[in-house]
């Protein structure tokens, strides 16, 4: 154990009277308990953590007994696999014991629990996640992690190979990480394109789920050039793509501080390729409905009516892309986007007028005219800047009928 340099996050961490009650807890029935993974790493960076994680050192179903005759709900989420949830006062913990595995069998694994911290963090993947901080602050810290995130330095536990066929999806935390929390371009890895193959074993859920989240990191330009000299892509999706659009892509959303969003650098990657999409993927339908309005957006010329029917994120989206794929300097890309990031800024939420039973109300006949009306009768309206009220809305829509 080393004592730890507690920063203001860490201090916070601890202090958290979910964790308090919960270590306390566990300490009074003799169970030895460690923050571990992420909430450390997190803290030793000054960023707040919403995923809590806690290694103990008795087997689940000792843990469930003792939380439960407390009255803490205990959610058995992976129960087999040493895992359960404790709910405190609504905050989640993603409680697991110590294990260590006995036979490996790709991402499954025989294990058995023990006691000993190392053996359990030698099953980690990369030294940063294998750090365990008591409820006094004192850190274990066996492979060096501090010093690796301090230098961001994205580094495998023991043999890459063996970490990596143990859970092919290895591969992709490691350039995930590597935008995160990377700050050189690293060394080579020649494991990474050696086992490429193996990501072809993986659930489509689990490669959107990790390869999603690396999209969303605020600037994972080092990743994406080591994924495709890697060959991860080809592997992957079947095919090469050309990166430039993303990278100006990503170059404009710093530069105007916009933030990352993980399904415009999706969809600018594959330039709207529904096969990818369809094969490669399991996106949800709310996934697939914001692709399917950036590609309508993007056959738009009116920003009035992008922003009426899509909304200001998407908006964001569309003057992005728009820029991005523009043959202009790159000066004149951001003027422009900020022109219309400006304009946005001064756009309150609109809501058309009138509706059916206003026309019907109107003297209007049922039928499909109606439906033809208020079409109509709305594009006017946004040409106008959303501008007309109720009564010069029914009277355009009265005209028309004239």
């Amino acid at each position: 154990m080393q004592k730890n340099k507690k920063s203001p996050t860490i201090m916070n961490l601890l202090e958290n009277l979910e964790i308090k009650q919960l270590f306390k807890l566990l300490r009074e029935n003799q169970i030895e308990a460690r923050l571990v993974g992420g909430c450390v790493r997190d803290a030793l960076l000054g960023i707040k953590t919403a995923d809590i994680d806690v290694a103990i050192n008795v087997p689940p179903e000792q843990a469930q007994h003792t939380l439960k005759k407390a009255g803490i709900k205990v959610i058995p989420t992976g129960i087999d696999h040493g895992t359960i949830t404790a709910v405190v006062n609504n905050l989640p913990f993603q409680i697991t014991s110590l294990r260590q595995d006995v036979q490996t069998f790709g991402r499954h694994a025989k294990v058995i629990y023990g006691t000993d911290w190392l053996e359990d963090a030698k099953r980690r993947d990369f030294t940063m996640n294998a750090m365990y901080l008591d409820e006094k602050g004192s850190l274990y810290d066996p492979f060096n992690g501090r010093h690796d995130l301090e230098k961001g330095i994205i580094w495998f536990i023991g043999d890459p190979s063996e970490r990596i066929k143990e859970d092919y999806l290895r591969i992709l935390r490691y350039y995930r990480f590597l935008a995160y929390y990377g700050k050189n371009v690293p060394g080579t890895i020649k494991e990474l394109s050696e086992l490429k193959e193996g990501l072809l074993t993986l659930s489509k859920e689990r490669i959107q789920h990790e390869f999603l989240k690396l999209l969303d990191a605020k600037n994972p330009r080092i990743s994406l050039n080591m994924m495709e000299k890697d060959g991860i892509f080809s592997t992957l999706f079947n095919s090469d793509f050309f990166l430039q659009p993303l990278y100006t892509l990503i170059e404009l959303e710093l530069t105007l501080k916009v933030k990352p969003n993980a399904l415009r650098r999706l969809y600018i990657l594959f330039d709207d390729n529904d096969s990818i999409y369809k094969n490669s993927f399991r996106l949800s339908r709310h996934q697939l409905l914001y692709l399917r309005h950036i590609n309508e957006s993007l056959n738009l010329n009116d920003r009035r009516a992008i922003f009426y029917y899509f909304g200001r994120d998407l908006f964001l989206s569309w003057i992005l892309l728009i820029q991005a794929k523009k043959e202009l300097s790159f000066q004149d890309k951001v003027q422009n986007c900020q022109q219309e990031i400006d304009w946005l800024s001064t756009q309150k939420n609109h809501y058309f007028p009138i509706t059916g039973q206003d026309l019907l109300t109107a003297g209007c006949s049922e039928g499909a005219e109606i439906g033809i009306l208020l079409k109509a009768c709305e594009k006017w309206w946004i040409e106008q800047d959303f501008k007309p009220e109720k009564n010069e809305c029914l009277k355009y829509c009265l005209d028309k009928l004239i």
